[in-house]
Formats: C-alpha cells, sequence, structure tokens
C-alpha cells in the first residue's frame, strides 16, 4: 500500500465527508472519488483498493454520523453498509476496467451505484436516505434529471461523472471512453437548462409558522396543550395579515384535537395518544371543516408507538391540487409519486428536524417535488422553513429559532407533469439489468482468465 495510495483515499474520504450526505456542498461529489479511483485501477493489490476504498466510504458519512449518532445508534451501521458498498463498486469498476474496458468500468460504477441504492430503498425503513443523487439537488441543470429517472437518475449521473473523470486521468485519449459519460451528462444538462427557462405558474402565497421552545412539547408534557395552541394562534393571527393561502406547523407541535381558525388554510401537525399507541396527525383545517392526515413513516428506533396511516389527503387551494405529507413520508419516492400522479401542484408539509441534518433533510423533500412536478412548503421544527418550487429552486428560506418564527413568500405553484410520475422506477430498473449484465461479464472473463 503505498503512500500515494493513501493520500489519494484521504483527499477523496475528506471531500466526499463535506460533500455527501450533509445537503452542502454536493457539487463535490462530481470529483471526490477521482483520487481513490485513479489509485484502484492501477494499484497492483485488490485488496489494498479495498481497504482504501472503504476508509473513503466511512469518512463519506461523516455527515450522517454527525446529525445523527447522538440519538440514533443504528447510522453506524448504515455508515459500515455505505461504505462496504462503495468499497465493493471501486472493485468492480478495477475489475471491469482490467478485464473487459475502461467503456464498461464507468458504465458498471454508475450502474452499480444506482442499482444497489435502489435494491436498498426497497427494503430499508430509511427509503432512499443515503442515496448519492441527493447531493445534485444544488446542481440545479442537473436535478432536473430527476423529473425524468427519479433519484436513481441523479445517482447515475453522481456516479457516472467521477469515473468518467478517472478514466480520462489515465487515458486521455480514448474518445469512446470519454462519450459514454460526457454525451449523457451534457444531454442531462441541455434537458435541465431547459426545464429551468419555462416559465413560472401562478403563485400562492404561504405563511410558515415554528418555535422551537415547543418541539416535541406535547409528548412529554400534554398539559402544556392550550398554552402551546394559544401561542400559535398568536402567531396565526400576525401571519393572517398578510393574507396567505396557508398556513403550515410543524410536526408533533399541537395536541391532538386543537381546533384552530383562520381565513387561510391550516395545515398543522398534530400529537396524540390513542389505544394502542399514538397518533402522528396532520390536520387539514378549511374554515369549520378539518380533515386529518396520517404520517406513513415513521422513524426506526424513535416512532414505534405510532400507528401509521394509509391514505393520501389533498384539498383545492385557488383551484390548485394540494396534498399533504409529513416529514418522512418525503423520503420514500413511491409514496409522493402517488400524489403527482393525481396532478397536485403543491404539498404542505410539517416537518421536525435533528437540527445539524436540517440541509440534508430538507433538501431531500425538495427532490420529490422534482420528481413529481410540485412545489414544496415546508415547516419544520429544529431544521429550516422552505418554499421551493417544481424544479427545485429554493424560493425562500430560514432556519428555526427557540421563539416564533415565520416565513411568508409568494411560491410559484401549478402541476407540471413528469415522465418519473407516469412511468416510475423504470431508470433504476434498467441500470440494474445493465449491473447484472456487466457483472455476468465480468464473471465470465474471469473464468476465461
Amino acid at each position: 500500500m503505498k503512500l500515494w495510495g493513501i493520500g489519494a483515499a484521504l483527499l477523496s474520504g475528506a471531500l466526499l465527508a463535506v460533500s455527501r450526505d450533509t445537503g452542502q456542498l454536493g457539487w463535490l461529489v462530481l470529483v471526490a472519488p477521482v483520487p481513490m479511483l485513479v489509485y484502484a485501477i492501477r494499484a497492483p493489490k485488490a485488496w489494498a483498493v479495498f481497504a482504501l476504498a472503504f476508509l473513503v466510504g466511512v469518512m463519506g458519512e461523516a455527515g450522517p454520523i454527525w446529525f445523527y449518532g447522538r440519538v440514533l445508534p443504528l447510522i453506524y451501521g448504515l455508515a459500515v453498509y455505505q461504505a462496504l458498498m462503495f468499497a465493493l463498486t471501486v472493485l468492480f469498476l478495477r475489475g471491469l476496467y482490467h478485464r473487459v474496458s475502461p467503456v464498461a468500468a464507468v458504465l458498471g460504477f454508475a450502474a452499480m451505484t444506482a442499482a444497489i441504492e435502489y435494491l436498498y430503498g426497497l427494503v430499508s425503513p430509511n427509503g432512499s436516505f443515503g442515496a448519492l443523487g441527493y447531493a445534485m439537488v444544488d446542481v440545479l441543470p442537473l436535478l432536473q434529471t430527476a423529473s425524468l429517472a427519479g433519484i436513481a437518475g441523479l445517482s447515475f449521473l453522481a456516479a457516472i461523472i467521477p469515473a468518467g473523470l478517472a478514466v480520462l486521468c489515465i487515458k486521455p485519449r480514448d474518445m469512446t471512453a470519454l462519450a459514454v459519460w460526457a454525451v449523457p451528462v451534457l444531454a442531462a444538462l441541455m434537458y435541465g437548462f431547459w426545464q429551468l427557462a419555462q416559465p413560472s405558474e401562478q403563485s400562492l402565497r404561504i405563511a410558515l409558522l415554528s418555535d422551537d421552545r415547543y418541539a416535541g412539547r406535547i409528548y412529554d408534557h400534554p398539559e402544556a396543550g392550550l398554552e402551546i395552541a394559544a401561542a400559535f394562534n398568536v402567531q396565526i393571527a400576525k401571519a393572517t395579515a398578510q393574507h396567505p393561502a396557508a398556513i403550515v406547523i410543524p410536526e408533533k407541535m399541537l395536541a391532538a384535537g386543537t381546533q384552530l381558525t383562520s381565513g387561510s388554510v391550516i395545515v398543522a401537525g398534530l400529537d396524540g395518544p390513542v389505544k394502542g399507541g399514538r397518533l402522528n396527525i396532520a390536520a387539514l383545517y378549511e374554515g369549520t371543516n378539518t380533515r386529518l392526515y396520517l404520517k406513513k413513516r415513521m422513524v426506526p428506533g424513535l416512532e414505534a408507538e405510532y400507528q401509521r396511516g394509509q391514505d393520501e389527503l389533498i384539498t383545492h387551494i385557488d383551484g390548485q391540487r394540494v396534498g399533504v405529507a409529513i416529514c418522512k413520508d418525503m423520503d420514500f419516492a413511491s409514496d409522493l409519486r402517488l400524489y403527482g400522479r393525481r396532478d397536485v401542484g403543491l404539498m404542505l408539509v410539517p416537518a421536525w428536524d435533528f437540527d445539524r441534518d436540517r440541509y440534508l433533510h430538507g433538501r431531500m423533500a425538495v427532490v420529490r417535488g422534482v420528481e413529481n412536478g410540485f412545489s414544496l412548503a415546508r415547516s419544520a421544527s429544529q431544521g429550516l422553513m422552505t418554499l421551493s418550487d417544481a424544479h427545485g429552486r429554493i424560493v425562500a428560506e430560514k432556519p428555526t429559532i427557540n421563539g416564533p418564527a415565520m416565513l411568508v413568500g409568494d411560491l410559484p405553484t401549478g402541476h407540471r407533469h413528469t415522465l418519473y410520475s407516469r412511468v416510475g422506477d423504470v431508470f433504476a430498473h434498467i441500470v440494474l439489468v445493465l449491473w447484472l449484465g456487466l457483472l455476468a461479464l465480468l464473471v465470465r472473463r474471469q473464468v476465461e482468465k
């Protein structure tokens, strides 16, 4: 194991640590793996490549470990899994490069990355959490690929670019190896710029409210329900003066059964006990009418006692179809695709983050909007209040504080039909077949040797 290999691994790991799964500096994932991949192709010993790639993978999970290590011990197991998958994917690229071709190596690295994430997401209680493609959320032109191919398309792009750059460093004159990644990336950029140039639809004024003093308080102190409701009624009155079409209050902020009134539609996060458990509710207040949405996806280890919901909730505001979801529901592309197929143009989402993960988890929800062509109004406790349009552009954003906080903005809405919301994970199935085909080819070449 040579010093330059260790240096390459540390450089790649450091870059991934500040970019992958942090919600910030995501564009760095497009170059971060390059030093490690160049070493992997040139190194004589496969075991050394595996060891250093595993180190890179662990370093790349620094963000989630920092965010959740205090409250969710399972994150350490997930970090080890992610590191192992990264190391195996690097070995796959190395094997294809030497046994098949540089073109196969570039495609194989991207296909395996996207395919493994897709398979993991099918069984994981965390949905697509941890997918490489979420790093693309601030690379707006490439982010538009989500409207065609979902998170698998973003992960494919985020993996094929560094793989292509690594091969380019070693074989700068191999035009076929260059074209196999440059052409789809250029096509994605052209599509992205075209999408971003489309005119905006009508806007709705949305008010997001929060107050971190009351985050989770209703669970431990149910007697505080009236106090919390009174505090938010004051905020609602202030927000109503700005004539919003809708107001959103964070997850689990108020006691179940709380009544709120306003000239605006209100979606508020409620929490309360029921026989056999608890309910995590998003209450939709429309004048004197109240409808309830139950959270579908629970945080493993923290919400075992909560009963899961089964149904979507849709209303109409100023002629727009508007849907309701809660926090972790937004981690599951298949659930939100149901809203996209019903032409929802705006999602109202109460949420509760872990403070440190405010950018990461908020940006994951933004990707669901791009996939399905709807805008997002997400009001979180201990996180960010975010308004984003159907292209993933952040219209307005504000961190919550240990006191009353309000964000009011005019948000472009109106459903945009997307290929992904209609065909689902077809692209993920394609890259899965591609990966298995390349794996079979590599095994055959290894046996022939």
